[in-house]
């Protein structure tokens, strides 16, 4: 329920600027553009739940395509592919030296998924739409922790040059997202937007996560 209750934080300012014109939904037609654009985005990516106690809030990166099956209507098809880097808690080191019985100073998780979604698009004006999305795809998960060695040569030797890997997970599951965005026209039919969606892959114990991107449809 917490979860829920913070991506709802996250995705009420998008959803009340959609809400802000229903009527304008009526008859617009949507301007011309291309049945398939290219993007690419980055931004923030905030955990979530129990995934939030063993892995920082990271950075999230990605690209994609998007195809609109009938031209002029608000439906697209969407494919991505995203990169996701987070740091170990505090709390995943102490686990790892205490399962591993050896030193760990420093820890990552990183995930690669790769989506199919459905975008349903309402116009706030003639520039401007909101979005909601939601698909399914697979999600790739890894885990290292890792302690700081040395680096010795013939003339050299010195600590913090080298980074031992004292454990490592990693698998690949299903995973889903939804979520919501606001697109902004360009010229020559491209856009720039900004979205949120939940990310979640169906791991033993769920890795969840709320990417905030930025990104530019061309």
């Amino acid at each position: 329920m917490q979860d829920m209750k913070s991506y709802i934080r996250i995705l009420a300012p998008l959803a009340l600027l959609g809400c802000s014109a229903p009527a304008l939904a009526q008859g617009y037609q949507y301007p011309a553009a291309r049945p398939l654009q290219w993007f690419i985005d980055g931004g923030g990516s905030v955990t979530q739940g129990r995934t939030a106690d063993f892995l920082d809030s990271g950075w999230s990166i990605g690209t994609g395509f998007t195809l609109r099956p009938v031209p002029g209507q608000p439906f697209m098809l969407r494919a991505d592919l995203n990169y996701n880097r987070f740091s170990a808690t505090n709390e995943l080191i102490a686990l790892g030296q205490a399962v591993n019985q050896a030193p760990v100073d420093n820890g990552y998780g990183q995930t690669v998924t790769g989506f199919l979604s459905g975008v349903l698009e309402a116009p706030v004006n003639a520039w401007t739409r909101f979005y909601v999305t939601g698909g399914v795809g697979l999600g790739y998960r890894r885990i290292d922790l890792t302690q700081n060695g040395f680096l010795c040569e013939p003339f050299f030797c010195g600590p913090g040059f080298v980074s031992n890997t004292v454990a490592s997970e990693d698998t690949t599951r299903f995973a889903w997202n939804a979520g919501a965005g606001m697109d902004f026209a360009l010229p020559r039919g491209q856009s720039w937007f900004v979205e949120a969606r939940y990310e979640r892959i169906e791991t033993q114990e769920p890795t969840e996560y709320i990417p905030i991107r930025f990104g530019i449809r061309f």
